[in-house]
């Protein structure tokens, strides 16, 4: 980790205490920051940067995938990026005593239910995220 990133870091750690004191205040967050003399801009600011970075942390990496599908033809696959929207909209999520199983555009991906209650949520959101 070089300089600039252990002061990033350093930063994130100083306004995780602040985000903490303004709740604990009871204010709202302009009272707070008035109070405080800080602006409500760098406030949210590090606000979102501290959700970037517990996000970074909590997901894995997704690597975005191309699907084979068949061509006009229908004699040949080709491959194709689905329409992110069209994926979103053509998802489900069911589960019963022994997996869990997940649908997205006719792909399923099961998971043993023995897996931890804390994986499959960060799984799922995961995928849900993608």
């Amino acid at each position: 980790m070089n300089a600039r990133q252990k002061l990033h870091q350093i930063h994130l750690q100083e306004w995780t205490v602040r985000f903490a004191d303004q709740k604990a205040s009871g204010l709202t967050v302009r009272q707070w920051c008035e109070q405080n003399n800080l602006s409500f801009h760098t406030y949210n600011y590090w606000k979102h940067l501290l959700k970037e970075e517990i996000v970074d942390q909590t997901l894995p990496d997704i690597v975005p995938i191309s699907l084979p599908v068949l061509s006009d033809s229908g004699s040949s696959l080709e491959t194709a990026a689905p329409d992110i929207r069209s994926i979103r909209a053509n998802r489900s999520i069911c589960s019963n005593n022994s997996n869990v199983q997940m649908q997205i555009n006719g792909i399923s991906i099961e998971i043993d239910s023995s897996v931890s209650e804390e994986f499959l949520c960060k799984f799922i959101r995961a995928v849900c995220h993608a």
